[in-house]
């Protein structure tokens, strides 16, 4: 569904509100995102509760990609890796140990 679709307005920039002008939820994720991107979500999803999932396993990889760079570039132990990224040193061995995830290969379950 497009935002043409959706009947989103699109204030120009002297109707927008300050963020100290917006309550509640609104101002919160206008002070994440910014006034104008968080109108275009209130007028998507206005009214509805909604979730977002998903986000971690992005955040994960991420950091999982920064320690192994870390970590072959050399200079780092995993006891340092860990106390760097805030996990155990088991952890990071799994993740080093690991195969990076192939992000073009769709997953099974």
């Amino acid at each position: 569904m497009t935002s043409d679709e959706r009947n989103i307005i699109e204030l120009p920039d002297d109707a927008l509100p300050a963020i100290d002008e917006l309550s509640g939820d609104l101002r919160l994720l206008a002070e994440i995102v910014g006034v104008r991107p968080a109108l275009r979500v209130a007028q998507a999803f206005g009214g509805t509760s909604i979730r977002v999932y998903g986000v971690n396993k992005w955040l994960r990889r991420h950091r999982d990609r920064c320690m192994r760079r870390e970590y072959e570039k050399g200079g780092i132990s995993g006891v340092d890796l860990g106390r760097k990224y805030n996990i155990s040193e088991r952890h990071i061995w799994n993740i080093l140990g690991s195969a990076e995830a192939d992000e073009r290969q769709m997953e099974l379950f």
